[in-house]
């Protein structure tokens, strides 16, 4: 690890660090509106120095696997804001990739990285359509701002974001409803980047769990949401397989290591000592 991360993270610039995320963490529990909440963990980000960003995240991360329920409030909003780091400067966003990287925190660097290049959509990704629902789009959202709750049972595997999004606001959907939506695949993208930034749902655990697990939720989504999800969740993901390679990596580096074995006890009595004892015990028991 760098001098200057070191110095941030394990010397004597940590409780001033600690300090301001105290105030952030406060900040961001204080205000109802996601969009504020959002904007405040955004701008406190935006005017850091490269190695105090670099610092900043890795102490978040830090406090949240700790079980500090702020920090992870406040990586969750990091995480559903899709342009928390791309709407910085470049050389900016490579400064503090590098630092991180330099550090030795892999996993905080993965968080600067862009999306990554896109495939083409296979036919079947590519349509956006409701086989359970065939009717036009225009009469999809009609129905999805309804009270019908067999046809919105039909809308929630829909492939059209712009269903979804009503649908999202529809005050007769609940959790499994959703969690439905963000666990379906194939779907695709853009949909479950509508859950992701929507105010009502995004910040519900079985949702977030959802969308880190479906390996059609993009990349700087699934990445940033990562560390805001509990160590067994974590864990469950890594074992079943459910994470693509990336994901897999910054899942393992998330996780706590598990603890050195114990030194074993020195032996009460070395080998002689024992054959020894073993005869006494044997004379006594002699008639």
């Amino acid at each position: 690890m760098t001098e200057a991360l070191e110095t941030l993270l394990r010397g004597d610039g940590r409780p001033a660090l600690d300090a301001r995320l105290d105030r952030l963490e406060h900040n961001v529990e204080a205000v109802r509106e996601r969009a504020m909440r959002r904007t405040l963990a955004t701008d406190f980000i935006a005017g850091l120095p490269e190695a105090e960003l670099v610092a900043t995240m890795a102490a978040l991360v830090e406090r949240a696997q700790q079980g500090n329920g702020r920090a992870r409030a406040v990586l969750v909003e990091l995480a559903l804001e899709p342009n928390v780091f791309l709407q910085m400067p470049y050389p900016r966003v490579k400064a503090a990739y590098g630092i991180a990287q330099g550090g030795g925190l892999a996993a905080i660097a993965r968080m600067f990285l862009g999306a990554a290049l896109e495939q083409n959509p296979t036919i079947d990704e590519a349509w956006t359509g409701n086989e359970f629902m065939d009717v036009p789009l225009g009469n999809r959202r009609a129905a999805a701002r309804g009270r019908d709750r067999n046809t919105l049972d039909r809308l929630l595997h829909d492939r059209d974001h712009r269903v979804i999004a009503l649908l999202l606001d529809n005050p007769r959907l609940v959790e499994r409803d959703v969690v439905k939506i963000a666990a379906t695949r194939p779907t695709r993208p853009e949909v479950l980047q509508v859950i992701a930034r929507h105010g009502r749902w995004s910040s519900r655990y079985p949702v977030k769990k959802a969308l880190v697990g479906n390996p059609y939720t993009p990349m700087p989504i699934a990445r940033r949401l990562l560390p805001t999800l509990l160590a067994q969740d974590l864990r469950a993901l890594v074992e079943l397989g459910a994470l693509g390679e990336e994901l897999l990596l910054v899942a393992k580096a998330l996780l706590p290591r598990p603890a050195a074995p114990a030194p074993s006890a020195a032996p009460l009595f070395d080998e002689a000592e024992l054959a020894e004892l073993y005869a006494l015990v044997q004379e006594e028991r002699t008639p």
